[in-house]
């Protein structure tokens, strides 16, 4: 009785015309409509018209750093509530012209990653400290890129340095980087990091991508296989290294196995941003916690997509 006056209540605030579809057709009819809301770039447009998405769409994030490699420089923003707040330009250096491609290449990778961690016992040659990021990250691996040891990192404790450019990291002057340190929580920051020209995007294309992100989900949850097949890219891969061929042999048969269950998934802290990319591709990278609830398998934690816009949306890679 507490669950159906908590549902009544939740529909009450959602919207007017809910409530009359629950009062003529029932609960059920209540959940279809607003599973054909959430897969409508229309209601999206709606819920973004206070956002901001210049950098992209973000749920849970607290900064984001954008460096534009040509331009020898490294934005600091502040994220909150839908509003980008410009706290910083530095001046940085970084390695050779182009993506990074494998181990001892000497340039700095274009693409989108996170900071993992703050390297505090590093050689007095990387200045106070380091922030170590995430490259390669997935979409990297599956690209054949490797290579490691990428950081944010200061000049030489003496102040002596022989280079302008570095073996593939950026680095900026010691009393930047404790001011960098101060102005982010690094735990909760994006890196975006473009070679000469910044990909943006704009509200028509996140509210596209999120109204994707559920339909995937509504193929997914009512182990619906032909509809799910058709949002994979022809170059899809996943994280272990499937292809497409392989990929969804294996979800056809995970989908026959759960046909007629009850399969309850859920996102939130959904971020999306555009993926920099020196071929100027429309790709967006996707990071979101998933709760995921069957009959005999349940799953929570981090999701993370990558999709290609070329017209239609199309998942490119997946963990």
């Amino acid at each position: 009785m507490k669950k159906i006056i908590v549902f009544i209540l939740i529909v009450f605030l959602y919207s007017q015309d809910l409530v009359d579809i629950y009062r003529t057709k029932g609960e059920n009819a209540v959940i279809k409509a607003m599973e054909k809301r959430l897969q409508s770039s229309k209601y999206w447009l709606n819920k973004l018209k206070n956002t901001d998405v210049t950098y992209g769409y973000y749920e849970k994030t607290k900064n984001i750093l954008l460096c534009v490699k040509e331009k020898k420089v490294l934005n600091v923003f502040s994220y909150n509530g839908g509003k980008i707040k410009k706290l910083d330009t530095i001046n940085v250096l970084t390695g050779l012209e182009g993506d990074k491609e494998k181990e001892g290449d000497l340039k700095t990778p274009v693409g989108v990653y996170r900071l993992v961690s703050l390297l505090n016992d590093v050689d007095e040659f990387y200045g106070p400290f380091a922030f170590e990021t995430s490259y390669p990250n997935m979409f990297d691996r599956i690209n054949d890129k490797n290579g490691h040891g990428i950081w944010i990192h200061g000049v030489p404790l003496d102040g002596k340095r022989e280079s302008n450019n570095t073996k593939g990291c950026i680095v900026m002057q010691n009393d930047k980087l404790r001011k960098l340190k101060n102005e982010i929580d690094y735990k909760n920051t994006y890196l975006l990091i473009s070679e000469e020209n910044v990909l943006t995007t704009d509200k028509n294309e996140i509210a596209r991508v999120l109204a994707f992100i559920y339909k995937w989900r509504y193929a997914w949850k009512n182990s619906d296989f032909d509809k799910y097949k058709k949002l994979y890219s022809d170059r899809f891969r996943r994280s272990d290294g499937k292809n497409l061929k392989e990929f969804l042999e294996y979800k056809k048969r995970v989908f026959q196995s759960k046909k007629g269950q009850k399969i309850s998934i859920f996102f939130k802290n959904i971020n999306i941003i555009p993926y920099q990319n020196i071929n100027g591709h429309k790709i967006f990278r996707i990071d979101m916690y998933e709760v995921y609830k069957s009959k005999n398998y349940n799953y929570s934690g981090r999701k993370e997509l990558y999709v290609v816009v070329n017209g239609d949306i199309k998942i490119v890679a997946e963990k």
